[in-house]
């Protein structure tokens, strides 16, 4: 597997500017003091129970000015604080949630089990003129164009859930290779013989 060379401690991230720089401007944006943000992080460590979405000053001037990363609780906090998209504030610190999905379509695992599902897919929004449906083609060689189906169709209650299948897993194949995704109706408990 190959892995591309991480940069530097304090060098700046691919998009040029600082994660803890875009955390000030936004603190800065919604006219919020070191101890307003303190103050609101408490009331959501109280509300949520947990000490550690508490962020002390002293923590958050190391975040905004000396690029210290935040801790998940933080991070969260910080993010509900100056209303912001935790998934954003995520990659300004090069963490990609939003790819877990596609990133983690190549690491197998021996046993079958359930698999978040992903944040969006890519759907064909344009189809080649000379695609014609009851032809078997390669779909990738009849669409012009790719839109994203957003997550949030995903993310409403549904009676569907994503599988993996195990790559020791044989009691589907050839009908379900293994390492394959399924979508799962959790509705269906029994199998229906057709004849």
């Amino acid at each position: 597997m190959a892995i591309r060379s991480l940069s530097q401690p304090g060098a700046p991230p691919p998009h040029g500017m600082q994660p803890g720089t875009r955390l000030r401007q936004s603190r800065e944006r919604l006219g919020l003091t070191y101890r307003d943000v303190e103050r609101a992080s408490y009331e959501l460590a109280c509300q949520r129970g947990r000490p550690d979405f508490i962020v002390h000053l002293s923590r958050l001037a190391d975040i905004e000015n000396r690029e210290v990363t935040p801790s998940l609780y933080k991070l969260y906090a910080l993010a509900v604080i100056y209303h912001l998209d935790p998934n954003d504030v995520c990659q300004w610190y090069d963490v990609p949630f939003e790819g877990h999905f596609s990133d983690g379509n190549h690491i197998n695992a021996p046993n079958t089990h359930l698999a978040a599902p992903p944040a969006r897919l890519r759907v064909p929004a344009r189809f080649d003129p000379a695609f014609d449906p009851r032809r078997t083609e390669f779909l990738t060689r009849m669409v012009e164009r790719w839109g994203d189906l957003e997550g949030t169709f995903f993310n409403q209650p549904s009676k569907y859930l994503y599988g993996y299948i195990g790559e020791d897993d044989m009691r589907m194949n050839p009908l379900i290779r293994p390492g394959s995704l399924v979508l799962v109706d959790t509705k269906l408990r029994q199998v229906k013989n057709a004849g």
